[in-house]
């Protein structure tokens, strides 16, 4: 081609730059100056208006001339181009947490008699109350029980055991708490919490549930020109997007756990494809590099949680820390202590590459006697964990980490605890192991001031198995050896599998080694749908006895109605025959159960009352229980209007225009939304859709704004009679906004007051009229005209 100049649009890496630029072509090559290229979308340092060889600039540019589509196509090295994020990160769609002011009442009423019994039957009220707003939440609960009459020399229990009184405050734009009152201490997995009376500030990554705090992947690849990029996980598309050339991260990786496999598929416009496997280990027990979970607590212990009220005993304090100093090593340390008795430890999560997770700890103590309880007398064998005693629902593990019974106080000294853990999953298979290895004179705060010594050693080993179509398999062991060298070791396995429709069949063995026997139990589910679910049980105890249970149940549905469940069991241990029946409803207001169990000789008949009252914005609600937050809606005064929440409709607002939502899950982004097709055409809705976030233990008032109309629809006239023209615009003093002449001169007006000058442009000559109109009462939508409209 001779030297000639070119117009052509500038195209770089396949991304048409929408411009056309002169051209110079002479000698072999093309010319443009820095400025343009760099205009063009060319990414290059050097800047001027001096003409240059584009080819020349760098060996790796490469430049080619379409005759075609009159473009020159530019082709420069990927790592020139910027580098693209796909996903948007967490902090844009923050929305801080709000609080009303308000007062709640909670409660759950309890009544039972059975005949015959040392007891004739009670009465217990669990009550909780709450003070609330931007101070945080003041919150105390506990229960009163009073028997109704007992046998000769039985003694009634009639009191009122108080559970725990705290203050909170959580930060969530800080993303702390601070606590005081009772708490609970910070504990690791190798460590135990206990109860304080006394003051905490902590970590609490819970008031942003749109962070993730472990280690997610992220894939990284190049996109020679506009692409689609396509993220699969495991098999599953996950993400879709649309990148410009040049390097580009993934990182919208949806909450996986476990070992998987990524694969990235690169579509160009020609739908050539590009495809990149890439496996990974996402473990969530450890923290995302840089982040930092901490806790420290200082107070005096809680003793008898549960039996006494106000048992508070020695002072003592407690701290935590976790970091993440990588994404796969994640440092965790944790100190306590009480007079007396000191406690200190360290340890790491460990990612070992796509093959788990390895943690290691190592804890030493040094205790004095009389950190322990020495009374003469005998006692029973309690802890100060979060539970009440050993054995309780909350302890770690189907077997105890205490030795149970009359005991030997511990006599103090230095002990050390080595904890080894290791865990992996992955979608077919799991596996997680543990052993915790005490010496003699071990001890920490879980056992201070008591009786009880911490078990020698613990062992765990689980694990689960997918078989696809054909069920899961589990499986475990546990074995203990408490600190009079006694030991207990279980070994358990269970199988499960989906059957026709949402049915499922669950079998489980158990068996104590070195015991005699075992258990065994097999269980069939059948759903109904709304009708109730069905179930048949058989169990098999140690001693080769063998019972069945029948079961009918339907749960209360989400938004109220009756629930019920029917019983029947039997079995070869004589007196085992069992009936159960009872009946529950839930309104608007409260939710009430009932009903009867036992055997043909001996029932014992039941009842419980439970629902939360409400004060806020000068009036009392009842509702039900709320657990956590709620929101009480206000449509401004207009009743009848349907209120949903994240789309589920909960109700209609009251004659004042109120209702109250009970179940509103804190910190996460709740949709609030009105329906106003219910409103009178005189009122207008601004919005009818909000997303807030409501604070823990809180409550907020949210307003939907309702406005009156004061409109109007007017018939518009010249001197002439006829109607203005179709199209003429109108202006109204004292308003910016315009408004238009319809057809047969119909002019719509939405904000009108007593007196309203109009201004009218008329559409077919441009001439200028004006006509006053007078509202002695301007409320609603008013028909007026016709209305003559002079120059």
């Amino acid at each position: 081609m001779p030297d000639t100049l070119l117009y052509l649009e500038i195209v770089v890496n396949g991304q048409p730059g929408g411009q056309v630029l002169p051209v110079e072509y002479r000698g072999g090559h093309y010319y443009l100056t820095p400025d343009q290229l760099r205009n063009a979308g060319v990414p290059l340092q050097q800047t001027g208006a001096q003409p240059v060889a584009i080819d020349q600039i760098d060996s790796r540019l490469q430049v080619r001339y379409s005759g075609e589509t009159q473009q020159l196509l530019i082709t420069v090295p990927g790592d020139w181009l910027p580098s693209q994020r796909i996903g948007e990160g967490p902090s844009e769609n923050y929305l801080p947490a709000e609080s009303s002011p308000g007062l709640l009442f909670n409660y759950e009423v309890y009544a039972s008699q059975t005949p015959d019994s040392q007891t004739h039957g009670f009465v217990s009220a669990w009550t909780e109350q709450r003070l609330f707003g931007g101070f945080g939440a003041v919150t105390n609960n506990g229960i009163y029980r009073r028997d109704l009459g007992s046998a000769e020399g039985v003694e009634s229990e009639n009191r009122y055991i108080r559970y725990d009184t705290q203050w909170q405050y959580n930060d969530d734009v800080n993303m702390m708490s601070y606590s005081a009152g009772d708490v609970i201490t910070g504990a690791l997995p190798w460590s135990s919490a206990v109860r304080l009376g006394g003051l905490q500030v902590s970590r609490n990554f819970s008031t942003r549930p749109d962070l993730v705090t472990y280690p997610l992947p992220a894939f990284a690849g190049q996109a020679a020109v506009p692409s689609t990029v396509d993220l699969y996980i495991n098999s599953y598309k996950t993400n879709s997007s649309q990148v410009n050339p040049g390097p580009f991260t993934i990182d919208s990786v949806p909450f996986v756990s476990g070992a998987g496999e990524a694969t990235v598929v690169t579509t160009d416009a020609l739908g050539r494809q590009v495809s990149t496997v890439v496996p990974f280990y996402v473990a969530s027990e450890l923290l995302q590099a840089g982040l930092t979970d901490y806790s420290v607590s200082a107070g005096a212990i809680r003793q008898n949680y549960g039996i006494r009220s106000a048992d508070y005993g020695d002072p003592a304090a407690s701290g935590l820390v976790r970091h993440g100093l990588t994404d796969w090593l994640t440092l965790e340390a944790q100190a306590e202590g009480a007079p007396g008795m000191a406690v200190g430890g360290a340890g790491a999560g460990v990612r070992v590459g796509r093959f788990g997770v390895l943690n290691l700890a190592w804890s030493g103590s040094s205790s004095r006697a009389d950190a322990f309880d020495q009374s003469e007398q005998a006692a029973q064998a309690l802890d100060n964990r979060t539970g009440a005693g050993i054995g309780d629902s909350d302890v770690s593990g189907p077997i105890s980490d205490f030795s149970t019974g009359t005991l030997l106080p511990p006599e103090g000294g230095r002990g050390s605890q080595v904890s080894l853990g290791y865990t992996f999953s992955n979608q077919r298979f799991s596996l997680n192991a543990q052993r915790i290895l005490r010496s003699e004179h071990y001890a920490d705060l879980s056992n201070y001031n008591t009786r009880s010594r911490l078990s020698r050693r613990s062992d765990q080993l689980t694990g689960s198995l997918s078989l696809g179509r054909f069920g899961t398999l589990g499986s475990g062991y546990f074995d203990v050896r408490d600190a009079q060298g006694g030991r207990t070791r279980l070994v358990n396995l269970s199988y499960s599998k989906s059957l026709w429709g949402n049915s499922s069949f669950y079998a489980t063995v158990n068996r104590a080694i070195g015991g005699e026997g075992f258990n065994a139990q097999l269980m069939l589910s059948i759903p109904f749908g709304d009708a109730g679910t069905a179930s048949f049980s058989a169990t098999r105890d140690t001693d080769n006895q063998w019972s069945g249970r029948a079961t009918y149940s339907r749960a209360i549905p989400s938004d109220g109605g009756f629930g019920w469940n029917i019983a029947y069991a039997d079995g070869q241990v004589s007196n085992s025959q069992y009936q159960q029946a009872d009946l529950s409803w839930r309104g608007d207001h409260l939710e009430t159960r009932g009903g009867i169990y036992g055997n043909s000789g001996r029932f014992t008949r039941w009842g419980q009352v439970s629902g939360s009252l409400v004060a806020m914005d000068g009036r009392v609600y009842a509702a039900n229980q709320v657990n956590d937050a709620f929101a009480l809606i206000s449509t401004s005064g207009h009743g009848d209007i349907p209120v949903s929440y994240e789309n589920q409709r909960i109700g209609e607002t009251d004659e004042r225009g109120y209702l109250l939502v009970p179940s509103v899950t804190s910190f996460y982004h709740a949709r609030f939304q009105i329906d106003p097709l219910n409103l009178p055409a005189e009122v207008s809705v601004p919005t009818v859709e909000q997303t807030r976030s409501l604070r823990r233990d809180s409550g907020l008032l949210i307003t939907f704004p309702v406005n009156t109309l004061s409109s109007a629809n007017l018939t518009l006239v010249g001197p002439d009679g006829r109607p203005l023209p179709n199209g003429s615009p109108v202006s109204l003093a004292g308003s910016a906004k315009k408004s238009y002449v319809g057809w047969d001169g119909l002019v719509w007006l939405e904000e009108i007051t007593q007196e309203n000058l109009l201004t009218i442009t008329r559409a077919d000559d441009g001439s200028v009229c004006r006509v006053t109109v007078r509202v002695p009462r301007p409320q609603g939508i008013h028909n007026l005209g016709p209305l003559v409209c002079r120059p």
